[in-house]
């Protein structure tokens, strides 16, 4: 039980724990920007301010893309050992993530800088999405390359 615990469930929640912190104000927009942006202006020079706030947002959403992609991919593992393959394993991995998205967007309505967005859901639902059709995608190959006839 306890080793079951440390391998599924212990991933999860810290990884959980890294998005919590993720929401918190040290990842705001302000605190991201004094990074990306003058890594963004060293790397290409000419880009216009306006090009450069476009990369910095496009980079924060490419981060809760990612995010959730690593947090379906484990919860899947997860519930995939608890309740074996199947598609309900898939609708409660998606339905983790969900939850687990509005969770983060109403933690983020308590910080300073930072606030709830619906469409930053939609991103961390669409890298739970891609990570869920990633993973049917090889199961799929998986099991027609190594068929049993």
């Amino acid at each position: 039980m306890k080793t079951r615990f440390l391998e599924y469930h212990l991933p999860v929640l810290l990884w959980l724990v890294i998005i919590f912190a993720f929401s918190t104000d040290a990842f705001s927009s302000n605190e991201t920007s004094q990074i990306i942006v003058p890594a963004l202006t060293y790397l290409f020079p000419t880009l216009s301010t306006e090009q450069i706030d476009f990369w910095h947002l496009t980079i924060r959403k490419l981060g809760h893309i990612t995010e959730y992609f690593i947090l379906a991919g484990l919860a899947y593992r997860c519930l995939r050992h608890e309740y074996g393959e199947g598609p309900e394993t898939r609708v409660r991995t998606i339905t983790f993530v969900v939850l687990a998205a509005m969770l983060d967007e109403w933690h983020q309505s308590f910080t300073a800088f930072r606030g709830p967005s619906i469409v930053d859901v939609g991103y961390d639902c669409f890298g739970a999405v891609w990570a869920l059709w990633l993973i049917t995608t090889y199961e799929t190959w998986r099991l027609r390359s190594h068929s049993v006839l």
